[in-house]
Parts: C-alpha cells; structure tokens; sequence
C-alpha cells in the first residue's frame, strides 16, 4: 500500500493518505453493502413504528408496545444501528478515490464509528438490565427512570465521544480521529483510548449482558426463586408460567415483549465475538488477515439487519391494524331527491290564434312542396 506521511510534534508519524489496493476495494465495497442494507431494514422498520404509534394515539391501551420503556430502549439502539450504517456507508468516497485520506469526511466518520459503537453497546446493556428488573426482580421502573436513562444515556455517549479529542494532547500526538486501517476512526497514535473509550464499552456490555440473560434464563427455567428479595435456588428446574412465578404479576403481554427484546441482546452479545477476536488478536501484535478483518466487520455490521428480524419475529407486538395509512377517498354522489313537475298545457297552445297560426304554417308548407316537385304534365 501507497502511503503519505506527516511527523508530529512528538517524533511519531501521522499517516495521511492509503491508497487501496483491488481487494481492499473489494472488501470495503461488502461492507457498504452490508450496510446498506442495514440502512434500509432500520429506516423501515422506524417508519412502521412511528405509523403504528400515530395510529393508536388514541388507544385506552397502556400496554402497547409504542408506550413500554422498552419501547423508548429499543429505539434508541435503532438509532444507534441507523449512526452505524451511515459510517459505514461514508466508505463510498474511499472506494470513489481508491484511498483514505484525512479531511473532513474522515473526522466525520470516525466521529460516527465511535458514536455508534458506544451507543450500540449502552443501549443493549439497558434492554438487558431493565429485562432483568422485570422478569428477574420483578420491579416496574417508573417514569422518572425511563427519562432519567434516556437523558443519562445519550449524554453520557456525546461526553465519551468528545472527552477524546478535548481530553486528548492533539497537539503533539496529532487529531484524536484519523486512518485507522481500511477507513476512519480514532487515530493509531491513541491505542489507549480505542480500548478504554470504544472497546472496553461493548466488552463490558457483551459480559454483563450474558450474565443477566443466564439469571433471567434460570429463572424462568425455576432453577432460581426470587420471594421478597430473598433469592434461593433449587437443582430441578421447575418450568413455570409467567402468571405462575409472578404471583401478583402484570399483564402478560408486557412480560412476553421483554422476554422477546431480551433476544435482541443476546444477538448483540453474538454479534460482536468475531470483532472482539479480531481486535484482542491486532492488539497482541498479530498480524490479522484482511478477509478476517472484513467477515468480522462484516458480521457487526449486520446488527441493524439483525434487529430488526428479531423484531419482526416477535408475533402481534405491534397491532396488525395499526398500520393502516389513512387515504384520501372521494365521496360517491348523493341521490338527488325526485322533484315532482306538475305538467300542464301552455294556455297559449289552446288559444284561436294558436289554431289560426297552425294552419298558416301548413298552407305554406303545402306551396313549397308543390313548387319543387313542379307541375304536372
């Protein structure tokens, strides 16, 4: 690979430009592929979403899922998926010019990447703690906390994002985002910050999330039992139903939803092995190959596909009729009432001067036909 480089101030080069040989092009054109693809299946299924809320705006129903927090979560990392994808997408002008070059497209995406690999993890971290709170500690979080999650989430994404480039000594190590391999992300010269401000976040999601689905897991299974906060556990799992282990629980609808969202986690979880491997393998100094590094991108990638057909899969979540889109139909033309016409005989036609008129006219119609035919011979 062709390569222009600049020094920094603290001895170390700062690369500016790698050209793309035919298999990177290759490569990343999957990639954007891939995302595209994300793209669509999120934008589509946001859209459905925002038809079936609009539509049942006026549902008594407190059950719905457009009103569940789970809801609120699970749209957030929607949006998490859409930041993902678009990054990803930006890869066009790379394969456009044959290599990746440091300008504002680079910020932008690496900015993006962070963004979303940040977001992806927070979000599906929540979907699992508040799963948790519901099928394992069978406790409803109230409205405060769903603001105060949504409000500390995102905030907490932009503060993580941007304590890189404003915490960061960019003035001699260079800017915070740059080339990092086949496209942008955070720059090579901050090796630590890729862990602990990108990494360290879906690493510690992925792990907490497996041990919260393998507690909701043996709980539903009845390996665990949960009376009061006292927490005991049995060797024979005893199958129970939502009603039967709730005891005073809520609708089932809710607990069937949060069991279904819980799949989206665990997706997530899955998800993310092969770039974890790929990653611990580069930063232990190997040399990853690149087919390996664009399956593994590859296959995170996909995370917006793959929510979205685990949402898809979750039967009557969102009401079939509610999908309707409103359309505009002309009315059909009312019958006009019958008008009774009361039909006389003009005074006129009875009169002697109608009667002296009529014959007139059939004296001078007589005249006329003899004079065309001519007179007899």
């Amino acid at each position: 690979m062709m390569s222009n480089k600049e020094l920094l101030p603290d001895g170390s080069e700062r690369l500016l430009r790698m050209a793309y040989t035919p298999s990177a092009v290759h490569g990343v054109t999957v990639l954007v592929v891939i995302s595209c693809f994300s793209l669509v299946a999120v934008v589509g299924l946001l859209i459905a979403i925002s038809v079936s809320a609009f539509n049942t705006r006026a549902s008594p129903d407190k059950y719905l899922f457009v009103r569940t927090h789970v809801a609120a979560y699970f749209l957030s990392l929607l949006l998490s998926d859409l930041i993902q994808a678009i990054g990803s997408i930006l890869n066009v002008k790379w394969i456009r010019d044959l290599a990746v070059v440091v300008d504002d497209t680079c910020t932008v995406q690496g900015v993006l990447k962070q963004t979303a690999d940040v977001a992806t993890a927070l979000w599906s971290l929540v979907i699992a703690i508040h799963t948790f709170c519901i099928l394992f500690l069978d406790l409803k979080p109230n409205r405060v906390a769903l603001l105060a999650t949504l409000i500390a989430g995102w905030s907490g994404i932009a503060a993580i994002v941007t304590i890189g480039p404003a915490g960061m000594d960019t003035t001699r190590h260079g800017p915070f985002f740059g080339i990092s391999g086949y496209w942008c992300w955070i720059a090579e010269e901050y090796p630590t910050s890729r862990i602990t401000l990108d990494y360290l976040f879906m690493f510690i999601a992925a792990a907490f999330s497996f041990v919260l689905y393998s507690l909701i897991f043996f709980r539903l299974r009845g390996n665990i039992i949960v009376h009061n906060w006292h927490i005991s556990f049995r060797r024979a799992g005893v199958s129970m139903g939502t009603s039967a282990w709730r005891g005073q629980g809520r609708e089932n609808r809710t607990l069937t939803i949060a069991k279904k969202m819980l799949l989206c986690v665990v997706a997530y979880t899955i998800m993310i092995l092969p770039i974890a491997a790929s990653r611990f393998s580069s930063f232990a100094g190997q040399e990853v190959p690149f087919g390996v590094t664009i399956f593994a991108d590859s296959v995170f990638l996909l995370s917006g596909v793959i929510n979205v057909a685990m949402f898809t899969m979750i039967r009557r979540i969102l009401p079939a009729d509610s999908f309707k889109i409103p359309k505009w139909i002309i009315s059909r033309p009312r019958p006009s009432a019958e008008l009774a016409v009361e039909l006389r005989q003009d005074s006129y036609y009875q009169s002697p001067d109608a009667a002296l008129y009529d014959e007139r006219k059939k004296h001078v119609f007589l005249t006329r036909v003899v004079e065309v035919s001519g007179p007899e011979s």
